[in-house]
């Protein structure tokens, strides 16, 4: 036995596999690595550039702190707090001098801001409510830190610690000063740097369009940001702020940005720039379209030169191989043969395409002459069962012996023979296949009826058909099985306490009529065997011609698998057999035409 080798791809798709692993990959990696060289060159640039500039803001802190040494050392600043050159007493005159040295030395500067405050602020209120009103210092815990242990730090004031004085959050270095001579401590001194000048430093360093400069405190709160936020850094970002130097790409507004920072100060500060990596990349866009426009190029290039060749000489066998798949799936339809344009070939492949267009062309032939014959033969089987005496004959004759019983006063056989002789004519139904629910009603009624008579006892039955679905159209000989069966089987051994219920209605676009019994039910096994599939006599003859086989096997013919009769019943509980029949247009007179019997 020759082992065949299947292949998961068409040579369609392996030819163009071929091309992308000869031309495109090559290529594509050849772009990769120069855009991903670029990108680290960039990100590595971009770093230095933060930390120089992190150097540079460095030196400038340094030179402020100089600064504020060297007024915290003048004689005339130690004679200011120097006690013993001051009367407590003429409280004014010293907050005068105080007010005049600071503004003398603000006014001279534009690079930062001295604010001077006496070690005990409750001991000098006209000067503290002069230079910063209500201002109640004793309560601010970097003025205690400061004052309790002199150790000096920077910090970022805003409108929380002087609502008057700082409009926008600005950096300060706070320090205390102490006697040159005792070394005992006088007050504490802050240099507030202007929030200009820290602009100067930092807002060249934006290079890129939603770049986001900061300069975050120790405590996470910017002292300077280039969007105008100031509010604490989100936690996950202070934790990217712990290292001195670092570049990393971190979720960031929702976005994959560039992290790159410097300390500035020790540990004091850290100057942040957060770049969006689209932003980012950039610089790097015109290598990439480039690159993409290439690898577009060459693919378009692929993908034609594996068109033409596989059109040319494998669209043949792909067309014979979905014909062939078609076939497996006993899938003949007439569209099969609709594309010929290979047949005309003069190659070995129009021989084949016209062989096998001949050979599913007469098997679909021979398949719709069997599907007909088969048709035709259930008609006939449907025909012989439902006609198998005249009942025009039979009709007649009835209706001649209800008048002669009625003419005898025999009322009882006329009753029996006037049911009998209407469910005949709704039997009749015109040779119609199809007929009402109300006259399929008026029939069953005529059944039980006659029923009732022949058995000489009552039989109950309750009918639950919705209005809405009397006028309906129905398959003719299809309730009346039902109830036979029930009455048969279900009800016959109950005496007067037997009941069945005909319900009757609407349900997911479908007919849907009950006959419920309250008999023993029916078992499992006779249950499978009264709806299965095959064609065993025993069945037929249980049920007889019109029994529940032919209900099923009728509505499954005509109206397919999602239609016909299933079984409810446990023991002891009786038995409900669900009939399902499509909805059909209410002009509709005839079953042909009306749905494809399935075969």
């Amino acid at each position: 036995m020759i082992e065949r080798t299947r292949h998961p791809l068409s040579m369609r798709y392996r030819f163009m596999l071929v091309f992308f692993a000869l031309i495109v990959i090559p290529f594509a990696l050849v772009g990769y690595l120069a855009w991903s060289k670029s990108e680290k060159t960039i990100r590595g640039s971009h770093l230095d550039s933060v930390a120089q500039t992190a150097k540079n803001l460095d030196n400038f802190f340094r030179y402020v702190m100089n600064e504020q040494d060297k007024i915290m050392a003048s004689d005339e600043l130690q004679a200011l707090f120097d006690p013993a050159q001051n009367d407590p007493a003429d409280e004014i005159a010293y907050s005068n001098k105080i007010i005049s040295y600071v503004d003398a030395l603000n006014y001279s500067n534009k690079l930062f801001r001295i604010r001077l405050f006496p070690l005990n602020p409750s001991e000098h209120p006209t000067y503290m409510r002069s230079a910063y009103g209500r201002l109640d210092l004793d309560q601010a815990p970097w003025f205690v830190d400061i004052a309790a242990n002199g150790r000096p730090f920077w910090k970022r004031f805003d409108s929380e610690d002087h609502p008057n004085l700082f409009v926008q959050p600005t950096l300060g270095n706070v320090k205390r000063l102490h006697s040159l001579k005792t070394y005992a401590p006088l007050g504490v001194v802050v240099m507030e740097i202007r929030p200009s000048i820290l602009e100067e430093f930092i807002y060249p360093m934006r290079q890129f369009r939603n770049q986001e400069l900061l300069l975050v405190d120790k405590n996470g709160f910017p002292a300077y940001s280039s969007n105008g936020r100031y509010g604490a850094v989100d936690p996950g970002l202070r934790d990217e702020l712990k290292p001195s130097l670092a570049s990393a790409t971190i979720d960031h507004a929702g976005r994959k940005s560039l992290l790159s920072l410097s300390a500035v100060m020790g540990d004091e500060l850290r100057l942040v720039s957060i770049v969006p990596n689209k932003d980012l990349n950039n610089p790097i866009a015109v290598l990439n379209k480039v690159t993409v426009a290439l690898l577009g190029f060459y693919f378009l290039l692929s993908l034609f030169l594996a068109g033409y060749l596989t059109v040319t000489y494998t669209s043949p066998i792909s067309q014979l191989v979905r014909r062939m798949k078609a076939m497996g799936r006993s899938d003949f339809k007439d569209d099969m043969l609709a594309d010929t344009r290979y047949a005309d070939r003069s190659d070995e492949v129009g021989l084949l395409y016209r062989g096998m267009s001949a050979m599913v062309g007469e098997i679909h032939r021979l398949l719709k002459e069997t599907k007909d014959s088969e048709k035709r033969k259930k008609q006939l089987e449907f025909q012989v069962l439902a006609y198998q005496i005249n009942p025009h004959f039979l009709y007649n004759t009835l209706d001649t012996i209800r008048w002669k019983a009625e003419a005898h006063n025999v009322g009882e056989i006329g009753e029996i023979v006037s049911s009998l002789g209407s469910l005949f004519r709704l039997s009749l139904n015109g040779g119609r296949e199809l007929t009402s629910v109300e006259r399929e009603l008026e029939l069953l009624k005529a059944y039980v009826d006659i029923e009732k008579t022949r058995r000489s006892r009552p039989i109950r039955v309750t009918y639950m058909i919705e209005e809405e679905i009397r006028e309906l159209p129905l398959m003719r000989l299809v309730l009346q099985p039902l109830v036979e069966n029930a009455i048969r089987h279900g009800i016959s051994g109950k005496g007067e306490t037997g009941m069945i219920i005909v319900q009757g209605g609407l349900e997911e676009e479908k007919l849907v009529f009950r006959v419920t019994d309250n008999g023993p039910g029916i078992p499992e096994d006779i249950a499978r065997e009264l709806l299965g599939s095959g064609t065993d006599p025993s069945r037929k003859e249980r049920e007889g011609g019109l029994g529940l086989i032919n209900v099923h096997e009728r509505l499954k013919h005509y109206f397919g698998d999602p239609y016909g009769l299933e079984i409810e019943s446990e023991a002891g509980q009786g038995a409900t057999i669900v009939l399902k029949h499509p909805v059909l247009p209410k002009d509709a007179t005839d079953l042909d035409g009306l749905a494809d019997p399935v075969g």
